[in-house]
């Protein structure tokens, strides 16, 4: 099974680097300045664990897909949509790292810091950074491109799935400055909106549409799509809770990111709400010292942390986890036509929910 997920891996990398160096040739023209983008998105785009794309390519095989020259392609392209949305996600977060390297643009900042340009680096970086992730958004939609022109019969309905997704994490992303954007004071009702924009920003493109997109790819029916966009939701939403426990609790060397960094950029996750609910005045105001200030000193951002985990957030957290995986794995464990492709599927799912960076 190892040997079919490297093969996957293998053929999507390939497939990434083949959209950028199209990319790379159609910039051409601009000259050597071309490379201040295509350099640190080229490194962007390598890494992390491909979970989406190893996704799809199980749904693909497990519904009975045969052509893996289109699923690939779309592979590709929802993993530069990954890149795009990172880079795009780490300026409006303002953040340092990404994956245990500097963010793009900081990269970015850096060059004009190093050559004396005129102006200020910061706002260069912030500049370079949102191109380069428009850059990386357009290499997404070329390598979808190629998928949708070698699957006529199927190419329309990849078509709009794909942008269906993009639409979803763009209102997401904007759903999720907005909930950040409040006053502490209405943190008790912002439940169903963390809620909204753990589902649009993160399932969709993380678990759901990898899942559609790949069965899509394969001729599955109408009612089987509509079983795998619940199962996919869930599955996403476990994603994001795993997700926002170990920006809260996870270890830096692991997950590539400081711990307790979601509190300093004030992000609205569940954990943060059912921790601010639960907790009494004095766990707010420890929260409040930290929350949303750049300026944190790690003592306070500390001290945040263990209050939030005193509350029993993590544990309740871990529970909630546990009952979305369990109803995506539930839908999961039928319904397919391939039984390799199937274990590779279950197995990848499996291990969203369980992952440790």
């Amino acid at each position: 099974m190892n040997d079919l997920r490297r093969a996957w891996l293998t053929a999507t990398d390939a497939a990434i680097e083949e959209t950028l160096r199209s990319v790379a040739n159609a910039i051409g023209p601009a000259g050597p300045v071309a490379s201040d983008l295509m350099d640190p998105l080229r490194s962007a785009s390598h890494g992390g664990k491909r979970l989406r794309a190893l996704l799809l390519l199980a749904s693909h095989r497990a519904h009975g897909g045969h052509d893996e020259t289109v699923a690939v392609y779309l592979a590709a392209a929802l993993e530069l949509f990954q890149t795009a949305a990172l880079l795009h996600d780490d300026v409006l977060d303002d953040s340092d790292t990404r994956r245990g390297k500097p963010a793009t643009h900081k990269v970015i900042a850096a060059l004009h810091d190093t050559n004396g340009w005129t102006g200020d680096s910061e706002t260069y970086g912030r500049a370079g950074g949102i191109l380069a992730g428009d850059l990386a958004l357009m290499a997404s939609h070329r390598a979808s491109s190629a998928a949708h022109s070698a699957s006529p019969g199927h190419g329309s309905a990849l078509a709009n799935a794909f942008v269906a997704m993009a639409d979803l994490v763009t209102v997401g992303q904007y759903a999720d400055m907005h909930a950040a954007a409040q006053p502490f004071s209405a943190l008790e009702s912002q439940r169903e909106a963390i809620v909204g924009v753990m589902r649009c920003k993160t399932a969709s493109y993380s678990a759901e549409y990898p899942l559609v997109l790949g069965a899509l790819a394969a001729g599955a029916s109408s009612a089987r799509v509509a079983e795998l966009h619940e199962a996919g939701v869930n599955l996403g939403l476990a994603f994001q809770l795993r997700d926002d426990v170990l920006g809260l609790v996870g270890e830096p060397a692991v997950t590539g990111k400081p711990a307790g960094d979601d509190i300093r950029e004030g992000k609205r996750t569940l954990l943060l709400w059912d921790a601010w609910t639960h907790g009494d005045d004095a766990t707010r105001e420890t929260i409040a010292g930290a929350l949303g200030d750049r300026a944190a000193s790690d003592t306070d951002v500390r001290n945040a942390v263990s209050a939030m985990v005193d509350t029993g957030a993590l544990e309740r957290a871990e529970a909630a986890i546990a009952g979305y995986g369990t109803a995506a794995l539930t839908v999961l464990e039928s319904g397919f036509s391939d039984p390799e492709g199937a274990e590779v599927l279950m197995e990848v799912a499996r291990s969203v929910v369980k992952r440790e960076a």
